[in-house]
């Protein structure tokens, strides 16, 4: 039935009666720009009448085609001409266009569930025509239902059912798995392929099946044997073959620890699925239904019984949701396949496109498991929108699963009683030659596949790339790499302070070219203002073994923070160096920085990895610190020159099925979804005036993340206390902010050297929204902010004790007590800032520090 009327109004009716009709005038009154209603009747005539007069002959038409019982757009309908080869369909908002011949076509809509519907063509509209598709009654499985409910029904029983038919919740499993990973930069321009970088390259580009260009930068294939078992839980996987060749910087830092061997990446039996560090709501969650429509439109037969398909939108724009189609069976009520495209007005930063497919496998007949899971994805930086085709990033990644056992006989096997888990390379997986990649591959490559690894192997050779390779390295390790020689690291360059004024710094590291095994480093500094020299300078080895063990030797003799020290690391754990004073600090600083101290620090470090995840290190350092310009040293009133201390500490770190990579000797952290635990225990001697004064310590932190629905909480908490007396400047200062920055572990309106404490316990919170709530608001949703709350506290005291060993600095007093700061705040501004308002909310500040302020970051997030 056509109804047609220009305006979408409610229906409450399954025919355009005079009821209906009504409300149509009555709205399009309401609508005019004047109260005559003689003329209001007087157009609406003419427009009437009209209509199918003007539109013969050949022409394009639009509609919306709606349910007639409640009025839902209805997507996926089938829309054909009449006896001829040529149809469309309707999109997501039942939108739908198509050319045809109004003066003979009939226009056709097909929909399962609804009865079939015929209109001619000459009596729809130029502008948008409504169209009301009438339910039917269907018989499925001898059940007389409507559609949609009975959808919903059949997704319900997969959802009842996904206990026990996730594949990642079976005791016990053993299979292979062969991976296959892709980059290419698309949309390549004919400015970019005649530009100084492509001068010697312009062979190495491809063209897609639309003649535009593209430049493969990376391909990798790897095949591993995947061992699980959840009693005794032990995991384990095994790198037969790896081939890779792509960008240095791709290629070489390889993701090692728990590696993607043992993750499918994608599993939509979860509720929530995190994908390129994003959480998105699957078809099939527990509250799916909450989330999405689902339309039945296809039932099938197999040899394991009754298939149906059944479509899937989102029910509102902005949710982290999927539009797609996902066929079950009803044996056991499982999923078979399932092809998930991103919303389009999901609020996901860069990703103009994403697309998951899945297929899972009956094993036995009966118990499910992964079969095949796929990923393409294109990624676009540039956060001004715009018409033009423009430089793009294409992800492809699949993964077959073969040889699955779910029984396995034997236990699995580990290097060393005490793992967990562990993930192995076998010593021939990177030497395997064609024939067995041949024999092994789930499918051959494709002439693609073999045109695009040796046009990357061309691309590393050219001048330009290498230069832009090395600075995508530097922005990583904070390096720039010479060859057998790295310069860095580049934040630390320049800086001012008021003790050293104009600060120039100049550093190196030797590479991996020069010793895989050996790395030295250093590096000099010169202040304009205390006319005077400063340094670094480091040696370390790192053994030739399966598990992490490196020593490392170091003196530095510079500048810093009072109450500066290595456990920052242990959250910032990514930090070239303890020092936050740096070129960001310096172009956001909002107070001149004083609170600082001449020090000379060796120390001697060795680290051993126990097991994947498991690691301590062993350090023994001395340090000498000289009276502070702005805060001299006093004893009871009395000057002192310098104080030193001498400490040996243990810290061990657990984390589990962690990802990381090596660049030399340095390790870089990506994350883990479970918890990340360092535990320090020390002890050592203090010297003042010749005095010595023994103490023990003991610190603990805890860094964690989690999902409430779409949302995401990140939090941290750390916490510890000090045996014995120390001066001041080695208690638990808290970490302040002098800056406009925003720092997640850092209370960012509190000044340096405001408190002290022998015990304290810190807690930093944020709650991430991602656009739950600005989402919902018409004019905020199509700017894609995302809302985040949190708040910092610190409980702490400090004993009087302390006072006797070293006079604290002016203004410094024991907290006794909790400091507590809010902030809420706005991310993802232009895609690329997070601007936070932060209330003090106690205790007042005696140094003057703000008790409100507004503080920005930059911050890169899909």
């Amino acid at each position: 039935m056509v109804c047609s009327f220009a305006k979408n109004n409610t229906q409450s009716k399954k025919e355009c009666n005079w009821r209906s009709f009504k409300l149509y005038l009555n709205d399009l009154y309401h609508d005019m720009t004047t109260t005559n209603r003689p003329i209001y009747y007087f157009l609406l005539t003419i427009h009437l009448l009209l209509v199918p007069i003007l539109v013969g002959g050949q022409t394009t038409i639009k509609g919306v085609i709606r349910d007639s019982e409640n009025f839902e757009t209805l997507p996926f309908v089938n829309v054909f001409i009449k006896n001829a080869m040529i149809g469309t369909s309707s999109d997501m908002e039942g939108l739908f266009m198509l050319k045809v011949d109004t003066r003979k076509d009939t226009i056709g809509f097909k929909l399962i569930g609804y009865n079939d519907h015929f209109v001619p063509a000459n009596q729809f509209r130029s502008d948008t025509t409504l169209v009301l598709l009438t339910p039917s009654t269907v018989a499925l499985d001898e059940i007389r239902v409507k559609p949609n409910g009975e959808a919903l029904r059949l997704t319900r029983l997969v959802i009842n059912n996904k206990k026990r038919n996730n594949p990642e919740n079976h005791n016990r499993a053993s299979y292979e798995k062969y991976s296959k990973w892709e980059f290419a930069l698309n949309n390549i321009s004919d400015r970019l392929q005649e530009s100084w970088i492509f001068k010697n390259g312009q062979n190495l580009m491809r063209y897609a099946e639309d003649s535009t260009r593209y430049l493969p930068v990376y391909f990798s294939e790897q095949l591993t044997f995947n061992e699980l078992q959840k009693d005794p839980l032990k995991q384990k996987s095994t790198i037969l073959a790896d081939r890779t060749t792509g960008l240095n910087i791709l290629k070489d830092y390889e993701i090692s620890g728990y590696s993607s061997a043992l993750d499918m990446e994608v599993n939509f039996y979860n509720n929530i699925m995190v994908v390129f560090g994003q959480s998105f709501i699957s078809p099939i969650a527990d509250n799916g239904p909450f989330y999405y429509h689902y339309y039945l439109t296809d039932s099938l037969e197999s040899a394991n019984g009754k298939q149906y398909v059944i479509k899937f939108k989102p029910k509102r724009p902005g949710d982290k949701t999927f539009v797609g189609t996902f066929t079950l069976e009803t044996t056991r009520h499982t999923l078979v396949e399932i092809d998930a495209t991103l919303s389009e007005k999901s609020n996901i930063n860069f990703v103009k496109e994403l697309r998951l497919k899945s297929s899972y496998q009956l094993v036995d007949d009966s118990l499910c498991f992964f079969n095949r899971n796929e990923i393409e994805a294109r990624l676009d930086y540039i956060p001004v929108n715009s018409t033009k085709k423009r430089l793009e990033l294409n992800y492809r990644m699949a993964n077959t699963v073969e040889k699955v056992d779910l029984s396995p006989e034997q236990e699995v096997k580990l290097s060393m009683p005490a793992l967990s888990y562990e993930t192995i390379k076998a010593k021939e997986a990177t030497q395997r030659d064609t024939s067995y990649w041949n024999q092994i591959r789930p499918e051959n490559l494709s002439a693609t596949d073999h045109s695009t690894a040796n046009a990357i192997d061309s691309l590393n050779n050219l001048k330009p790339v290498k230069f832009l390779d090395n600075l995508a390295r530097m922005t990583v390790t904070g390096y720039y790499d010479l060859g057998r020689y790295e310069f860095g690291p580049f934040m630390e360059a320049i800086n001012t302070n008021k003790v050293e004024g104009l600060r120039f710094f100049v550093g190196g590291r030797t590479s991996k070219e020069f010793s895989t095994r050996w790395q030295f480093w250093g590096g000099i500094g010169y202040g304009t203002k205390n006319e005077k020299l400063a340094g670094q300078v480091g040696a370390g080895y790192k053994f030739d073994s399966h598990f992490r063990k490196v020593l490392k030797v170091s003196f530095n003799d510079k500048i810093v923070r009072i109450g500066e020290s290595d456990k920052i690391l242990y959250l910032y754990e990514n930090m070239m160096t303890t020092s936050e004073s740096n070129l960001v600090a310096l172009v956001m600083q909002r107070d001149e920085m004083d609170e600082l101290i001449h020090e000379r620090k060796f120390n001697l470090n060795y680290e051993h990895e126990w097991r994947s995840g498991l690691d301590s290190r062993w350090k023994i350092f001395h340090t000498t610190q000289y009276s502070p310009v702005y805060y001299p040293f006093t004893r009871m009133g009395t000057p002192i020159d310098r104080i030193s201390q001498a400490e040996v500490a243990i810290d061990t770190r657990w984390s589990w099925k962690e990802k990381y990579f090596e660049d030399g000797l340095q390790r870089l952290y990506i994350g883990s979804k479970y918890p990340v635990i360092h535990l320090t225990v020390a002890g050592g001697e203090a010297s003042v005036e010749n005095q010595q004064h023994w103490y023990g310590r003991f610190h603990t932190t805890l860094k964690h993340y989690f999902y409430i629905g779409l949302g995401e909480v990140q939090y941290a908490v750390e916490g510890g206390m000090v045996f014995g007396s120390l001066p001041y400047t080695m208690l638990e200062i808290p970490r302040g902010n002098k800056t406009y920055g925003l720092y997640s572990y850092d209370f960012n309106l509190l000044d340096y050297l405001e408190f002290a404490n022998d015990k304290y316990l810190n807690i930093y919170a944020d709650y991430h929204l991602n656009g739950f709530l600005f989402n919902r608001i018409p004019l905020l949703k199509k700017l894609g902010l995302r809302e985040v709350v949190g708040f910092k506290s610190m409980l702490g005291s400090l004993d009087d004790r302390h006072r006797k060993v070293l006079d604290y600095a002016r203004d410094l007093r024991p907290l006794n007590g909790a400091y507590l700061e809010l902030n809420a705040g706005v991310e993802n501004i232009f895609r690329f800032f997070r601007l936070d308002a932060i209330w003090r909310v106690t205790p007042n500040s005696s140094t003057g520090a703000p008790s409100f302020g507004l503080r920005a970051q930059f911050n890169v997030k899909l």
